[in-house]
């Protein structure tokens, strides 16, 4: 027995989100490593935030299932625990659908035609009204942005800006947008997975530095704490390799992540890899917002003449990014989002404030009695140094499957190894994307460990 625990290669993995936890589970399986987390927050899940308003699950961070059947790993292990627990099958009790519409994927055609994809959809809006002049519904352009806006949610950019169109990015067949419901959660979720793991998450340990001068890696932590390592596996959000990696972006008294410093190519990769800047802001009123007030859910048209409203405009012009209003399972909680160059404005926005601007663009729009907004909650994801934003998106004019693959090469032998949603060119932007390259570096090594034992 002891010879074969002198055998075992120690392994660091940065980071507790799912992707970092997903390696730990698949190098655990072959009892051939020695394996450590180490997450600098208090919290396992990373991008995957699950919180509790009056006994309501919010997602302050990842929402959807994308791609909700057989091929979907998540899908599958939501399938798998919500079994565990007494319940028959995953829909409706587990997972909430929405209305799927298959399309044709012409975009091969499209990024040949234009510039990125807000050019492309202005192209091709204005052409569904064209020559009909007396069929143009009013406001039409109003309904663009609005539909823009949505879009931006999940493409990126400032208004879908500088978002290329033919990316390698791959839909799963199934719901592209199902959620969890009920007591059911990536939280829970998250939860399920770790106690499969043993004790081996060390958190409030953020990372310093991974000095990788020597045959073993040495890792030094916020706390104090140092590790040696066989192997490390990098899971931590491209917002962190790039606030941490680059020195165009190091902030004053920080140290880069890598001693010594990335390759050039590795930095290439980093920089030129966009990064989605999405808030997510949760509305609590006062009571139980029922359908007699007419907002399950609203979507928000701006007229022109609304933008230049005076009071929006001296308080809160950020405001006139917002379009939608939906409501939380049963609840007394409406989710709205923000994308964009306006997240900022809204993160460094008060409570006050934000409540302000909703009361004011309600009170706008309805001349009924709206209930009152007594709170607000959400994540600051942009300002928070250990994301720096929420997820991958594909840039026009940029290579960006390339760049993933060189992002994601081994360093040093594999002495090295990066997982996470940034790191896979087909799922990129998913949590079922950061899951399969978490299992990916896993298997990387245990191939390796298995050729030499």
């Amino acid at each position: 027995m002891s010879s074969r625990i002198e055998l075992k290669k120690k392994v660091i993995v940065v980071g507790a989100g799912i992707a970092g936890i997903a390696a730990a589970r698949e190098l655990y399986k072959h009892d051939l490593f020695d394996v450590v987390i180490l997450e600098a927050s208090n919290r396992a899940g990373g991008r995957m935030f699950t919180g509790n308003i009056d006994n309501t699950p919010v997602e302050f961070g990842a929402t959807f299932i994308h791609g909700a059947g057989e091929h979907n790993a998540i899908y599958q292990l939501a399938k798998y625990y919500g079994k565990a627990t007494g319940i028959d099958g995953i829909s409706p009790a587990i997972l909430k659908h929405s209305d799927d519409i298959e399309g044709t994927n012409n975009s091969s055609t499209w990024a040949s035609m234009y510039n990125d994809l807000y050019s492309y959809l202005d192209a091709e809006f204005t052409k569904c009204f064209s020559g009909n002049a007396l069929k143009t519904p009013p406001y039409v352009k109003s309904m663009f942005y609005t539909f823009v806006n949505w879009l931006t949610i999940s493409e990126g950019g400032d208004h879908c800006r500088g978002i290329g169109i033919n990316g390698s990015y791959r839909n799963l067949p199934g719901d592209r947008e199902a959620r969890f419901e009920n007591i059911y959660s990536y939280g829970y979720l998250i939860q399920k997975l770790v106690d499969t793991l043993p004790d081996c998450i060390h958190y409030n340990s953020e990372v310093l530095s991974i000095n990788t001068e020597n045959s073993s890696a040495l890792i030094t932590c916020k706390n104090g704490c140092q590790y040696e390592a066989d192997h490390v596996i990098v899971t931590v959000p491209l917002g962190v390799l790039k606030k941490r990696c680059l020195y165009e972006n190091l902030s004053p008294n920080k140290q880069l992540l890598f001693i010594p410093a990335l390759p050039a190519e590795k930095q290439i990769a980093i920089r030129s890899i966009g990064f989605a800047q999405v808030g997510k802001i949760v509305l609590q009123f006062d009571q139980e917002v029922t359908s007699k007030y007419k907002l399950i859910p609203l979507m928000i048209l701006w007229r022109p003449d609304d933008k230049h409203d005076p009071v929006i405009n001296k308080k809160f012009p950020w405001a006139t990014e917002l379009f939608l209003l939906e409501r939380i399972q049963n609840s007394n909680l409406y989710e709205s989002w923000v994308t964009g160059s306006a997240v900022a404005c809204v993160e460094q926005a008060s409570k006050e404030e934000i409540i302000e601007a909703f009361t004011y663009i309600l009170n706008k729009a309805f001349k009924h009695h709206i209930p009152n907004i007594v709170d607000v909650h959400m994540h600051k994801w942009q300002s928070d140094p250990l994301f720096n934003g929420c997820y991958t998106v594909h840039l026009a004019d940029v290579n960006t499957s390339a760049n993933i693959t060189k992002l994601r090469e081994p360093l040093n032998n594999n002495q090295v190894l990066f997982a996470g949603e940034a790191t896979t060119e087909e799922y990129y932007s998913t949590v079922h994307g950061a899951y399969l390259t978490g299992i990916r570096e896993a298997k990387r090594l245990t191939e390796i460990k298995k050729l030499f034992t």
